[in-house]
């Protein structure tokens, strides 16, 4: 049976053995979802603490952008407030958070995984049994959660089933690991008394270390967790790009396992571990596996002549007998030549533990890696006490004050120091080599020129030491030595792919980095890994769970410096052919949140095409590209730049397929509210249909009737043309645009009788062809269509059934464009049942999906439709000033309101002028037209958010 929790708190959480919630009385709640129960599981676990809002992203979405994962985080935030602090609580009394990090309260929650552990640190092993009640969280899979299960599980079985209590000095289940891609974890461990115990005392260990006369900032959390696994694991290997601080923190860590030091006492709360012997054994200089065993021997027997015993077996000798701690210091040369001496040496030795610094790992049984990435980079905008408290910044401040005694961060400074370290995308080596030039160079002066401004030096030439260091480390002398060091570690056939990757824009995923490497394509997924194993690239996961590569913007600088402008326009060219390829697999039904995630890559390609720099990138494939990524064009918008590219392109070869690049440039400027440039497209694109393909025909005719018809043109002339692709599209069999063109003449019938019964046939057709001929994604178009037409309030319980599929095909499939529609129709919906606190929750959704994806359109239509419910909930003069707004915006971006779209506005209005009167209206529409974009956001934002009760 289980011992009672605390039973003061307002709420009561069980963890282990199942998940179980209930407020001080005993009442069950449910948790509403997995990722609120995993939140207030972690939480919970360590009461009190604050847990960065960062460290809860990456727990709970690992792999996720970062705004995306903080927006997730919000909402399940705010699930888990509403639950903890019902109506009648004081909003904070039990929760709180700040723009940095979310915590509990003090006795807010009481958890049975703190109150075990609190039972193991007070030596209550019968408490802390009783309080086992099974595994952590069953049923949940996620890597920390294991982690933590593993852990907790193995203090439960070093419990005595009976006689005196122990203590175990246990890290606390909820601290924070510093950086979630680390494969590390420190476990609980055991101590055989139940006396205080002592303060930790330097051991008698003979500790041959490099010294060093500067300070270790920024790597606390790290070599913590690395100090926790060298005693635990005989072979940990600590990776990370060239200029990391490899080699600094192994030796500090060494260190303070030899010697007992204050901070690793803080932070893991470990027991001196048993070395006789901690040396560090430098490999920088060796190539040669001789080399090696004389590196070794040297370390550990100083004095004695090394060179007889200087092969695998006189190292085995003298290695024998004793508990060692060797630091292999720049083994990333070596690990072809050396990894077999170094897994006899472990297999015939079994008290010897090594720590590996290398930026390639060694691919060994029993090998442990913790990946050393660069120090966390200030928030942007941050305060002076915020940067104060950053890593980065902190290194730098410390390296520039050892050149300059009376440098200090200021209200003055702070910012721009922020913004050199994030220049220097947070590496160690980096930051310090840049901080050494304050003695003669101004901060703004500094990161001028490591931004670039085509004059001054590249920023690599700048990241460079003279003097008696340079030569002593010539390694570390500059960063384009420590990178042109990893380079040449690289067979050639992984620099040339190391070199494209870097020309690619928000990396690549596997399908574009299939075609990086021409004839090498079958190898490029593992040549992409080895690229990750050597600490030049990385890899992270999308919102969908792709994986997507990037080189090491270091790296990438490297990449731009050694090519020049020459190698860098081929590496372009050759850039521009691959996603070409890429774009020609696409298919008819690509996923769209992977395509739109390539999008900058497309950015690139077409930029490429439009420089005459590139001349191997051409405006004939740049063409082929995007009519190739068609399927996808539909619902992810072309960005400004791209437009702007791909009418230079235009230009550049005016006829290739001229009706076809024309009818998407006329669509795409349409949509990003350009409506004078959308009409000179629609007009070259109807002078180019006579020599237009006979397939291309049909959709380019399409695009530009819609456009006509969207922007007010006569309908008889509109129905013309929409009846020729009609025809066109059934002569080629194309039935996707066949059924488009049935949907822009069902509109077009609504237009002429003002009845949506005269255009349902036609809506019902499209929808038919579709699910038989596909795409299949176009479907949920069809059903969208079909839900408009049920509207009404007699209509609307049906039309929000319809609604639900739409949203599920469409976040099913990516459909970024048809989902905000669909939620826009659904906040209409829900008006005319007057559920207008629903309402306003799913519009304020859409304004923000349609905001952060350039959705103006369809931004609009959620601005025109929102002032009903907002009139709905008493919020009259708001609704009359974003009605003005929304009228004033659609005609400046897109033309005149068609007539399906002005009942809305006379309904409105009418509404409007019984409560404040036609004059205070006609005021209010006013001062909405000269609102801007922003302010408008902003106001529709605060007004969907806090609603009355």
């Amino acid at each position: 049976m289980q011992a009672p929790l605390h039973t003061g708190a307002h709420w009561v959480l069980r963890l282990l053995g199942a998940v179980h919630l209930a407020d001080h009385r005993g009442h069950a709640l449910r948790l509403p979802s997995r990722a609120a129960t995993l939140l207030l599981a972690r939480l919970a676990m360590s009461p009190g603490r604050q847990h960065a809002r960062e460290e809860l992203v990456d727990l709970l979405w690992p792999g996720v952008a970062s705004e995306v994962g903080r927006n997730r985080l919000r909402q399940v935030l705010s699930v888990l407030r509403s639950l903890l602090e019902p109506p009648g609580t004081a909003a904070g009394c039990l929760l709180q958070a700040d723009r940095r990090a979310i915590w509990l309260v003090d006795g807010a929650v009481s958890c049975d995984v703190a109150a075990f552990q609190i039972a193991l640190r007070s030596g209550q092993a019968n408490t802390a049994a009783d309080l086992y009640g099974g595994e952590l969280l069953p049923g949940f899979f996620e890597d920390w959660v294991q982690d933590e299960r593993r852990a907790l599980a193995e203090s439960a079985a070093a419990l005595p089933l009976a006689g005196a209590p122990v203590v175990l000095e246990a890290k606390p289940t909820g601290t924070p690991h510093p950086h979630p891609h680390l494969h590390l974890h420190t476990h609980p461990r055991p101590v055989p008394s139940a006396a205080p115990r002592p303060a930790l005392q330097a051991p008698a260990v003979d500790s041959r270390l490099p010294q060093y006369l500067t300070r270790l900032v920024g790597f606390e959390a790290d070599g913590a967790a690395l100090a926790a696994a060298v005693p635990q694991h005989r072979l940990v290997v600590l990776r990370g790009p060239g200029g990391a601080g490899k080699t600094r923190l192994a030796v500090e860590v060494a260190r303070a396992l030899s010697q007992g030091a204050t901070w690793l006492h803080e932070a893991v709360g470990a027991p001196a571990p048993a070395f006789d012997l901690v040396a560090f054994v430098p490999l920088a200089s060796c190539t040669t596996a001789r080399q090696m065993h004389e590196a070794v021997l040297r370390a550990v027997q100083p004095s004695a002549d090394v060179q007889p015993a200087a092969d695998p077996a006189g190292v085995e000798r003298a290695l024998a007998g004793r508990r060692l701690l060797l630091v292999l210091d720049n083994f990333e040369q070596l690990v072809d030549i050396g990894r077999d001496d170094v897994a006899h040496w472990l297999a015939r030795l079994p008290r010897l533990h090594l720590l590996v610094t290398s930026r390639h790992a060694l691919g060994l049984n029993g090998e442990v890696e913790h990946s050393l990435g660069a120090l966390p980079l200030p928030a942007p905008g941050g305060n002076l006490r915020e940067h104060a408290f950053n890593p980065a910044v902190a290194l730098f401040v410390d390296r520039a004050r050892a050149a300059r005694a009376d440098f200090h961060l200021s209200e003055r400074n702070h910012a721009v120091v922020a913004d050199i370290v994030c220049a220097l995308h947070g590496l160690p080596l980096a930051i310090e080599l840049a901080a050494a030039r304050v003695r003669g160079l101004g901060l703004a002066d500094m990161h001028h020129m490591l931004v670039g401004n085509g004059q001054a030096p590249r920023p690599l030439e700048l990241l460079a030491r003279a003097g008696p260091r340079a030569a002593d480390d010539a390694r570390h002398a500059s960063m384009l030595q420590v990178l042109n060091w990893s380079w040449q570690q690289l067979p050639a056939p992984e620099q040339d792919l190391l070199a494209l990757l870097s020309v690619c824009d928000g990396g690549a995923s596997l399908p574009l980095l299939a075609h990086l490497p021409g004839e090498n394509a079958r190898e490029a997924v593992l040549m992409v890994d080895q690229l990750v194993a050597a600490s030049v690239a990385y890899r992270r996961e999308s919102a969908s769970g792709a994986s997507r590569y990037h080189a090491f913007e270091p790296m990438r600088d490297f990449v731009f410096h050694q090519a020049g402008a020459a190698g860098l326009a081929g590496l372009h060219a050759r850039h521009a052919v691959a996603v070409a390829a890429w774009a020609r697999s696409l298919g008819r039904e690509p996923r769209l949140d992977d395509s739109a995630a390539e999008w900058p890559n497309l950015t690139r390609a077409l930029a490429s095409a439009a420089d005459p720099a590139v001349p191997g990138a051409t405006a004939e494939q740049a063409i082929d590209t995007i009519l190739s990524a068609r399927w996808a064009l539909d619902d992810i918008p072309l960005s400004g730049a791209m437009l702007e590219h791909l009418r230079q392109v235009t230009v550049a070869a005016p006829t290739y397929h001229a009706a076809a690049v024309q009818a998407v440039l006329a669509m795409h400027s349409y949509q990003a509210g350009q409506g004078a440039l959308a009409d000179q497209h629609v007009a070259a694109t109807l002078a180019a249909l006579d020599a237009a393909h006979d397939d291309e025909r049909a959709e380019a005719l399409r695009c530009a009737a819609l456009i006509r018809l969207r922007r007010g043109a006569a309908l008889d002339g509109v129905q013309a043309q929409m009846d020729q692709a009609l025809a066109w599209a059934r002569a080629q069999g194309q039935t996707d645009t066949e059924a488009r063109c049935l949907t822009h003449c069902a509109l077009i019938h609504y237009r002429r009788h003002r009845h949506h019964a005269v255009g349902l046939p036609l809506y019902r057709q499209a929808l038919a062809l579709w699910r038989l001929h596909g795409p299949r994604p176009r479907a949920a178009s069809g059903l969208l269509s079909l839900a408009v037409q049920q509207g009404g309030k007699y209509g609307a319980t049906e039309q929000l059934k319809l609604l639900d599929e739409v949203r599920r095909l469409a976040a099913h499939t990516g459909q970024q464009r048809l989902l905000a529609l669909a939620m826009s129709v659904t906040g209409y919906a829900l008006a005319d049942l007057r559920r207008y606190g629903e309402s306003a929750a799913m519009y304020r959704q859409c304004l923000q999906m349609d905001w952060d994806q350039s959705l103006w359109r369809e931004w609009f239509y959620v601005l025109w439709n929102l002032p009903r419910t907002l009139a709905g909930l008493g919020r009259a003069p708001a609704a009359a000033q974003l009605m003005g707004f929304a009228e004033a915006f659609f005609a400046e971006r897109f033309g005149a309101l068609g007539p399906e779209d002005l009942p809305e506005a006379r309904r409105t209005r009418r509404y409007l002028a019984l409560h404040l009167g036609h004059d205070r209206v006609a005021a209010l529409w006013q001062s909405g037209a000269a609102m801007v974009m922003a302010d408008a956001m902003a106001l529709a934002l605060q007004l969907t958010q806090v609603l009355p009760d």
